[in-house]
C-alpha cells in the first residue's frame, strides 16, 4: 500500500507563514492528513514541532516526549521533507498496519479507539 502526506494544517496558526513570537521559541502543533495514494480519504495525525530553546524554557520536569519533532528553525519545507521520510518508513500491506506504525511518530486520531 503506497501512502502519502495529503495535507498539513494547524488549528492555532497559519502554518505556512508561521513566525515564532519570541525568536527561536518554536511551538506549533501540525495536523497531518495521511492516506493511500490511490484514494481521496485520509486519517489525521498530529505532530508537535518545537525548538530546543522552547523545551528549555517550558519543559521543567523529566518527560519522555512522543509525537514531537525538534527543529532549530521553522522551515516548513524541511519539516515536510522530514515527515515524508518517516511516512515512507511506515508503509505496510494494510492500512491498519501502516497506521499503527505511523502512530509511533504521529498522534493518530484513532490510536486508542476501540469499538
Amino acid at each position: 500500500m503506497k501512502i502519502c502526506l495529503k495535507a498539513i494544517d494547524c488549528m492555532h496558526h497559519d502554518h505556512i507563514s508561521y513566525i515564532p513570537e519570541d525568536g527561536n521559541l518554536i511551538s506549533i502543533t501540525l495536523s497531518l492528513s495521511i492516506g493511500s495514494s490511490k484514494t481521496d480519504g485520509a486519517d489525521y495525525f498530529d505532530l508537535f514541532v518545537c525548538s530546543p530553546e522552547w523545551l528549555s524554557k517550558h519543559q521543567w520536569v523529566p518527560e519522555i516526549l512522543r509525537h514531537t519533532l525538534i527543529v532549530r528553525k521553522y522551515d516548513l519545507d524541511e519539516i515536510t521533507e522530514t515527515i515524508n521520510k518517516y511516512i515512507e518508513k511506515c508503509t505496510c500491506k494494510t492500512w491498519q498496519e501502516t497506521a499503527q506504525k505511523l502512530s509511533r511518530y504521529f498522534a493518530w486520531e484513532f490510536e486508542d479507539y476501540s469499538d
